[in-house]
């Protein structure tokens, strides 16, 4: 999900008045950041507080890619639910684990372990079964349903509100906390949406009429200046895209979203009714976002905005301050700690990379400015097509208040100022300020990759 796919993201298109309560109720952390922009990675990193090159979680999981190297989630990593498990927490999932061995209960979620997708063909899916014992047709798996018009974002409508996987997802969660006694509980409600396959009721999409939709601001960008491994990605758009088409799939996408909203909306009202919203820490968040057009991509898998910056809210109405917009920015490995101190489970700091925020927003208060990161392996590794360490080890960002600068194993780096032009890229051999500054933020890449494991990014950490 994009970050500014939300009212309360500062949209004026996209309808989300549950998500937009939820964030009334709490805090919006604005400037929020994936360790990864790609599935997998980027999950990994927000259940263990580790950047992807110490969870070994480089490119994506799935039933035909675990045992090769660097597609799985290390089994020795903490995890949120290994870490309230041990605090005597009563731990369910529901949606994709997308981090190895999908079909093993694992990492503290033994007891409710509802998943579905990245099984394999030798393990059931829950979610299909559900369908076939309904009677009702597999939208997912007939792929003459979906619109195609070859941008990697095939959408289509539901007959049936069964066969919605967000909906199954929510109705299993719904099932955790009316079957939870008197201990707490940790639920990780993983909702694939609005993830390609794209399928939502028709009267959502007709909430967004295609001559409404505008075209993002960068569409068509040529690139010009920039490193040449962003033409070779398969989400770079043809110069031919049908424009229209190319809105109707925004139209689905946003309605999408929306479902997601109602969905989020049916669980609070559930909290409520059972008495518990009161005293329940509610995460929203994305594992990464969806350039929808932006810079001419679809997907992720890039380093900009649309791709690797998503939406995040905290609410807890005992414990957190309604009304909060916290401006300092948010990695990608500081929701495991912040959750885990917002709920008095102790963990040790220096095992992880990232930081808790809990006591500045139960404060009200900005947290301190730190740096974040993000990596991403080169289009080859993430589609399996090479496992060399140098590929694994392709792009490198961080974020330092108002810069982003990116470093790029074999192109041209890449800085941003954010508070001017977010999409321009800035002159790296400019002043002898402009040059001192990219020296330190490519030092603070050096910096994060020092701190190591043993793997593809070691050579690159000794050299800097």
């Amino acid at each position: 999900m994009r970050h500014d796919c939300a009212g309360f993201a500062g949209s004026r298109l996209v309808q989300t008045p549950n998500l937009d309560q939820l964030a009334h109720s709490g805090v919006v952390c604005e400037q929020t950041y994936c360790a990864s922009p790609v599935c997998s990675p980027a999950r990994a990193s927000w259940l263990s507080g580790l950047y992807p090159h110490a969870t070994g979680q480089l490119v994506n999981a799935g039933p035909t890619t675990t045992k090769t190297p660097w597609s799985q989630m290390r089994a020795d990593c903490v995890t949120l639910g290994d870490l309230f498990n041990a605090s005597g927490y009563h731990c369910g999932i529901s949606g994709p684990w997308h981090l190895g061995d999908d079909h093993r209960p694992q990492h503290g979620f033994e007891s409710f372990w509802r998943t579905y997708r990245y099984q394999g063909n030798d393990n059931p899916d829950r979610f299909y079964d559900y369908l076939e014992r309904e009677g009702v047709s597999n939208i997912y798996t007939d792929k003459d349903r979906f619109v195609d018009p070859g941008y990697h974002m095939p959408y289509a409508t539901l007959e049936d509100p069964r066969q919605q996987r967000t909906t199954w997802t929510i109705d299993q969660g719904i099932e955790f906390i009316e079957g939870a006694d008197d201990d707490p509980y940790f639920l990780f409600l993983s909702v694939k949406d609005p993830h390609p396959l794209i399928a939502v009721a028709p009267e959502l999409v007709a909430l967004y009429p295609v001559d409404d939709i505008p075209l993002p601001t960068t569409w068509g960008d040529p690139l010009e200046g920039k490193p040449a491994s962003q033409h070779l990605g398969t989400g770079r758009l043809q110069a031919d895209v049908d424009e229209v088409e190319f809105r109707r799939m925004m139209a689905h996408y946003y309605a999408l979203v929306t479902h997601i909203d109602a969905q989020v909306g049916r669980l609070v009202r559930r909290l409520e009714e059972l008495d518990q919203r009161h005293n329940t820490v509610i995460a929203f968040m994305s594992d990464h976002g969806e350039m929808l057009g932006d810079h001419g991509f679809t997907t992720k898998v890039v380093l900009y905005e649309g791709s690797v910056r998503v939406p995040c809210v905290l609410s807890w109405l005992a414990g957190i301050p309604a009304g909060q917009r916290m401006r300092t920015q948010l990695g990608g490995v500081d929701l495991m700690p912040t959750l885990a101190e917002l709920c008095g489970v102790e963990v040790e700091a220096e095992s992880i990379d990232g930081r808790s925020v809990a006591a500045a927003i139960r404060g009200a208060e900005e947290p301190e400015e730190v740096a974040v990161f993000a990596e991403i392996s080169s289009w080859q590794a993430i589609t399996g097509k090479t496992q060399a360490p140098e590929e694994l080890a392709a792009h490198v960002m961080v974020r330092d208040r108002r810069w982003k600068y990116v470093w790029n194993r074999t192109d041209e780096d890449e800085l941003y100022d954010l508070e001017g032009d977010p999409d321009e890229m800035e002159n790296l051999a400019g002043d002898s300020a402009q040059q001192q500054r990219v020296q330190e933020l490519r030092q603070l890449v050096g910096d994060m990759l020092q701190r190591t494991v043993p793997g593809p990014y070691e050579w690159f950490a000794a050299s800097v």
